[in-house]
């Protein structure tokens, strides 16, 4: 299992491509809403317990999605 990984985002229609940002937009305005009313209301968590799963997640399911072949 020695196969290089390349990410064909190149090769994504359009609406691939707009969509994938449309959700990163999204995602990351969750994040600053998370850390706003974290501050806002003095909820006794740290904002990064929320937003770096969230990442985190997000980007592994971006990995996956962009790599993801058919055979």
């Amino acid at each position: 299992m020695n196969e290089s990984v390349q990410l064909p985002a190149a090769n994504l229609p359009v609406r691939m491509r707009w969509f994938l940002a449309i959700a990163w937009v999204l995602i990351l305005a969750k994040c600053v809403l998370v850390a706003w009313a974290i501050e806002h209301w003095r909820v006794p968590v740290h904002a990064g317990w929320v937003i770096i799963p969230t990442l985190l997640m997000a980007a592994l399911a971006t990995v996956v999605w962009l790599t993801h072949r058919e055979d």
